[in-house]
């Protein structure tokens, strides 16, 4: 990947930085945590301005296919533009969802939006930052469609902010870099009249409504937010697979 191909930094700032070294991170995730193969189709659940694409671009085989959906049209523009006009398996979608935070003009509901692809279309999908900022609603949707879209046997892996007796103790005790100190619902928030910011899940909660909707977790890798010194990356990151 070379500087040209990087996006424009209010993109970049727009997804969090970090556009490389994010990237290759989640690639090795991918393939060490997930098991994913390079003939694997894959199903990136919010790509923002293809931070995650990019690297996969130079792992996944003619064999394999790329499919991204995101909010922000101006990131998707920019990674048809980049990256789909060189790569003949990566497809972008942009879809008109609202978010008060990301798309407040959107037209489209999270808890609702059918996500544009057939029954058991993927190998492999991952949500990164996202589950982080959905509701209860919401995430409980995108679960759904999470479990139609992916194979039998198909794996996810999302990242998530997940309560547990120790993040809750970290969290008290102000080490966190997320105060979770607001209910809404089942979950935790950062700023209660900005929810979708940063929304924290309980662990059992989670691992509930994945058994509901007919995901396995197969492995959970703790994150750095909550100011744990042994961690695998800075949101909690969760394996499951289709059953």
């Amino acid at each position: 990947m070379t500087m040209s191909s990087l996006p424009p930094d209010h993109l970049v700032q727009y997804i969090g930085g970090e556009f490389t070294e994010t990237g290759r991170e989640f690639l090795n995730h991918f393939k060490e945590l997930g098991q994913l193969k390079p003939n694997h189709h894959v199903l990136d659940v919010g790509s923002g301005v293809g931070r995650m694409a990019m690297p996969l671009t130079n792992y996944l085989s003619k064999d394999g296919a790329y499919h991204g959906f995101d909010l922000s049209k101006e990131g998707i523009d920019w990674s048809n533009a980049e990256i789909a006009s060189k790569y003949d398996t990566f497809t972008f979608t942009h879809v008109d969802l609202f978010n008060p935070l990301y798309n407040p003009s959107g037209t489209l509901q999270a808890s609702s939006f059918a996500f544009p692809y057939e029954d058991n279309s993927f190998d492999f999908v991952f949500l990164t930052s996202i589950f982080t900022h959905l509701l209860e609603q919401e995430l409980e949707h995108y679960t759904a469609e999470i479990s139609r879209v992916l194979k039998k046997g198909g794996r996810c892996l999302m990242t998530f902010f997940i309560v547990n007796e120790e993040s809750a103790q970290l969290i008290h005790a102000g080490q966190s870099s997320q105060p979770f100190f607001h209910a809404n619902g089942i979950s935790l928030v950062v700023l209660p009249d900005a929810p979708n910011a940063a929304v924290a899940y309980p662990e059992d909660w989670v691992s509930a409504l994945l058994t509901r909707h007919g995901l396995k977790q197969e492995s959970i890798h703790y994150g750095s937010w909550c100011g744990r010194t042994t961690f695998t990356s800075y949101q909690d990151i969760i394996i499951v697979e289709k059953s």
